[in-house]
This record gives C-alpha cells, structure tokens and sequence, in this order.
C-alpha cells in the first residue's frame, strides 16, 4: 500500500511528505509506506542545489525524524509511480493541476489536492506545518 506524493522539484515539499509519512509509518507499524516524484520538465535537479532541501532535513530533525532517503536525486514521476500508487497527492493544485493535465491528463480524477505554496509564495515553516497536518489526517483516512 503506497501513497505518492508530487510536487514541481521533488525537493521541498513532496520529499517532506514522503519522509515524514515513512516516519510516522515505521513508527506506529502500518504496511503504508509513501515515495515522491516531481512534475517539473527539467530533471535531475530543476533549480534544486542538492538532493534534498536543508530545510526539510531540519524540520525532520524538529520532529524526531531523519530522512531515510536523503542522498536520493529528485525523480521525475513515470506512468509507472502512478499506476503502483493506491494513493496520489499533488501538493499544490493551482501549480500542479497545469502540469498533469499536459503529462498524465487520464489520472487527474485519481489525484488528491493539497494547496502548499513553494518558497517563495509561502512561508517555509507555514509550507511545512501545512503538510505535516496533512499527513496526518490523510494516515488518519488510512487508518494507519
């Protein structure tokens, strides 16, 4: 059971998600693990200066946690992430609603939206608290 997450990079907010739902995972038990890929044309590393944001590595540590997966380069999402997904969030609507429906428009009505803006629409640590509430309700839907 795998839950996907997708933003533009798969720097920031989707390698957030996809960490800290693994944390919570692992520690409670439950058989749902989550990945993340990002939409943006350009890959390994559109705009991103590393694998991973520094501040997703600290805001893991704040809450307890280490990124499991944090030398991994950003991915771009395949047909293939999609369709091993029994889960998908988008974590913005507004920036990544344009950019499935140009790649991957058949699976618009499978995909969940949050609405987590990307520095610099959005505070970091308010980008951060946004997502974190949301993984917990979505392990709560779960049932995790």
């Amino acid at each position: 059971m795998k839950v996907l997450f997708l933003c533009t990079g798969n720097y920031y907010r989707s390698r957030f998600a996809e960490e800290y739902f693994n944390h919570l995972s692992a520690s409670s038990g439950s058989p749902w693990r989550a990945s993340s890929r990002g939409l943006a044309a350009s890959f390994p590393r559109p705009r991103n200066p590393g694998t991973i944001s520094t501040y997703v590595l600290d805001a893991l540590q704040t809450r307890g946690a280490c990124a499991l997966e944090a030398d991994r380069e950003p991915c771009r999402v395949q047909t293939e992430d999609l369709e091993t997904a029994s889960v998908i969030v988008a974590l913005s609507e507004l920036e990544h609603r344009p950019l499935l429906t140009e790649a991957f428009p058949e699976w618009l009505d499978r995909i969940q939206w949050w609405e987590v803006g990307d520095i610099p629409l959005e505070s970091v640590d308010s980008a951060l608290a946004k997502i974190e509430e949301a993984v917990h309700r979505l392990r709560s839907d779960l049932a995790c």
